[in-house]
């Protein structure tokens, strides 16, 4: 619990009102207790703080009386307050922006958790997430707690079902406390556009930023391109301590780009400029030379896939920017795993390996497809589809690239929303060579069955779209359905038969 005094501190009000009464001064009010701080109405408890923000598809402000039959002490909205709108028992205060003053009612009732913890923020179309996982998992083996913030889960000491890749300052500031009191040192957290285009991070300062590349993805949400590399360049120019370090892979004209524009940062620039890697073996695990201006280190992995080394090699321009030498990483990145649902290999039946992978882009399903061409010994199947109401553009091309670099492929449902399963098919096959075999069933799960049980020695098989997750989401509801439980259940009961 906190008094109000001191969570309205630095709030820019323009005016506010006790029931139907004006708040001329804030001194009777400022020793009310609060309890916690929503965004959500449904969440609102007594002596709760409601923030009616504007969301992409809902106005808090249509929320405002269920949160104060909930319980809600206290409203923070941006419109004008009218004397129809005013409630008993109620204080209601309008401010200038209703996103600063969510980041300072968050930071000031999770006392400041940003400040005592070192941030590291990374961006990009794909691999952030690898990246990000990389990072943690280093500073961990180096004896460093260190938290994460991102598609795959949050962790503090526990993990958390991550609901967005970038929450809100208000679901960060509560775990930046949980993580400082638990004394950890770091954290890493993933910055996707959505976040930076819509400013959920006001508040934050990153101690290190990192972007790995861009291709297309979100034009659902984003106008086109520019708009999308825009975004992404705001952690660089609006979210950075003043000492920062800035840490930029060359593997996409956008990263060149970006370094180029922030020259005068000095960035570290890595992939094919100071640090670089070089595969010397892939057939199963990555053999890698790591490149480090005029030295080098040869080192074998546990990781898969062609474009976890351009990954690890950011993750090391990360760690290289914070002080550590070269020498005190060999050894944890020798520890490091595949993420989930990234190139994971779930299960080997009859001969043949059954690999998931996350990759929804064009760029990210030609990447493991690449890297799986030189594992198979037989045939590379891909099993995939894309999510409804979203970049309705990327389909074609998705099924170009399966055309291109697969020998069969099956199109299913991933995650159609409120979309026609059937429609968004139709979309990728646009995009598919019809000299390439492939086969539709829409529900995913006859899908997996039907490719698992047409599966020859020798094949590999790729999930892709999914990855992580563990649900579908159709006409607006959350089914559970995660491809690794599916395929070992579809297996387990092949072999009973």
């Amino acid at each position: 619990m906190k008094p109000l005094g001191e969570l309205i501190k630095n709030l820019e009000i323009i005016k506010a009102y006790y029931g139907s009464q004006p708040i001329e001064n804030f001194a009777p009010y400022k020793y009310l207790k609060i309890r916690g701080i929503s965004e959500n109405s449904k969440e609102i408890e007594d002596g709760f703080i409601f923030v009616a923000r504007k969301g992409t598809n809902f106005n808090g402000e249509a929320f405002i009386e269920e949160a104060i039959n909930n319980g809600a002490l206290i409203i923070i909205r941006e419109s004008d307050i009218n004397s129809k709108e005013t409630y008993p028992g109620t204080i209601q205060i309008q401010v200038k922006d209703i996103k600063k003053a969510l980041s300072t009612l968050s930071l000031n009732f999770f006392e400041n958790p940003q400040e005592k913890i070192f941030l590291i923020g990374v961006t990009g179309t794909n691999g952030k997430t690898s990246v990000s996982y990389f990072t943690k998992n280093i500073l961990n083996f180096l004896g460093v707690k260190c938290g994460y913030i991102g598609t795959l889960f949050y962790e503090t000491d526990r993990i958390i079902p991550a609901l967005e890749t970038t929450p809100s300052i208000l679901k960060i500031s509560s775990l930046l406390k949980e993580m400082v009191d638990k004394n950890f040192k770091a954290c890493v957290i993933e910055v996707s556009s959505h976040a930076l285009h819509q400013d959920r991070l006001l508040g934050l300062f990153f101690d290190i930023a990192a972007f790995t590349n861009l291709s297309r993805d979100h034009l659902d949400y984003h106008k086109d391109m520019e708009d999308y590399y825009q975004a992404k360049k705001k952690l660089f120019k609006e979210y950075l301590k003043e000492n920062s370090k800035i840490v930029i892979s060359l593997e996409s004209e956008y990263g060149k780009r970006l370094a180029e524009e922030l020259k005068d940062f000095s960035p570290l620039l890595v992939n094919n400029e100071e640090i670089k890697s070089e595969i010397l073996r892939k057939k199963n695990k990555l053999s890698l030379k790591i490149k480090i201006k005029d030295k080098e280190y040869e080192i074998s992995t546990q990781l898969l896939g062609d474009y976890q080394a351009k990954n690890l090699t950011t993750t090391l321009g990360i760690l290289l920017a914070m002080g550590y030498k070269i020498e005190d990483l060999l050894e944890p990145i020798k520890k490091l795993k595949n993420p989930v649902g990234r190139l994971e290999l779930v299960t080997e039946y009859k001969g043949a390996k059954i690999f998931v992978d996350y990759a929804h882009t064009p760029e990210a399903l030609a990447e493991a497809l690449k890297s799986l061409s030189s594992i198979k010994e037989n045939r590379l199947i891909v099993l995939f589809g894309c999510g409804g109401n979203r970049d309705k553009g990327k389909r074609p091309l998705m099924g170009k690239v399966a055309s291109m670099l697969a020998d069969g492929i099956i199109l299913t449902s991933d995650n159609p929303r409120f979309e026609d399963p059937l429609k968004i098919i139709e979309d990728i096959e646009k995009g598919i060579n019809s000299s390439k075999p492939y086969k539709i069933i829409p529900d995913r799960r006859s899908a997996l069955e039907f490719a698992i049980k047409n599966l020859q020695e020798g094949d590999v098989l790729l999930v892709a779209g999914k990855g992580h997750e563990t649900y579908q989401e159709i006409e607006g509801k959350r089914y559970p359905f995660s491809d690794q439980e599916e395929i070992l259940k579809i297996i387990s009961t092949l072999d009973l038969k």
